[in-house]
């Protein structure tokens, strides 16, 4: 049978639990972050990841001090939020890549209308 982890000492398990809930708040305002198109939810989604980075960074050192930095829960926190942000990231260059492709469109656009203008003799 394998061998089973003992138990994390009680202030690891309560910052396990404020990541997960930590969690759920950075995947909502980055979702928010990334359907507009504004700019009114950048900060909003900057502030929430960084305080998920920083809440890991105390976690990952109090686990070290504790001894208990492999323990598989802890891990699975780690590998849980890696996959979080990877998929932010991936999320945030498809998010670019429209935006960027959005602006040509608009320059392109642009550069049609002043060409149509400039022909008609309507020069501004």
């Amino acid at each position: 049978m394998g061998r089973v982890s003992a138990p994390l000492p009680e202030v690891l398990a309560d910052r396990l639990d404020v990541l997960r809930r930590l969690g759920i708040e950075v995947d909502a305002q980055t979702d928010r972050w990334l359907a507009d198109q504004t700019g009114v939810h950048d900060v909003a989604a900057i502030n929430a990841i960084t305080e998920a980075r920083r809440m890991i960074e105390l976690t990952v050192d109090m686990a070290v001090a504790h001894g208990c930095a492999e323990h598989p829960d802890l891990l699975a926190m780690r590998a849980e939020w890696e996959q979080r942000f990877a998929r932010t990231r991936k999320a945030m260059e498809n998010k670019q890549r429209l935006l960027t492709d959005s602006l040509r469109h608009h320059l392109q656009q642009n550069r049609a209308a002043r060409a149509y203008i400039d022909t008609e003799g309507l020069g501004l």
